[in-house]
């Protein structure tokens, strides 16, 4: 009779464990959800009630489509750094990760290069100012 009051107690201790494992990452993929979650910015509408618009980076005129890409990534870099979320993730984006490899290594390259910023950071138009610039100096990727 003890033996199987023996694993009863370690199934009945299995099953919590796993109940606890299951809302604990539960928990975490909430907060992760919400950390992920872009900045709204709220304007009025016509009726005066609040609505929220998901903030889009604007073009910058006269930059070449492919330095776009490049100024978007190195935007994206930036934040992530703020967010402390580790490089991979940065590497993983879709504006990155779905290019053809000699795009891809260069958007890398960038990406890394404005993750691993030292010292403040520029404004935006510094940041856009250095992302051309860079971006002129190479060789136009395919």
């Amino acid at each position: 009779m003890s033996v199987f009051l023996r694993w009863g107690i370690f199934g009945i201790l299995g099953v919590a464990a796993m109940v606890y494992a299951y809302n604990a990452s539960k928990r975490m993929a909430e907060v992760h959800t919400a950390r992920e979650k872009p900045a709204e910015v709220v304007s009025p509408s016509e009726s005066g009630t609040p609505v929220a618009v998901q903030p889009e980076a604007a073009p910058v005129p006269g930059l070449a489509p492919r330095c776009q890409a490049e100024l978007e990534v190195a935007q994206r870099a930036l934040e992530a750094r703020r967010q402390n979320e580790p490089i991979d993730r940065l590497l993983r984006i879709q504006e990155i990760a779905f290019q053809e490899q000699p795009r891809r290594a260069r958007l890398e390259l960038v990406a890394t290069r404005w993750y691993g910023l030292q010292g403040a950071e520029p404004t935006p138009q510094g940041l856009s100012d250095a992302v051309a610039r860079d971006c002129e100096s190479v060789s136009p990727a395919p």
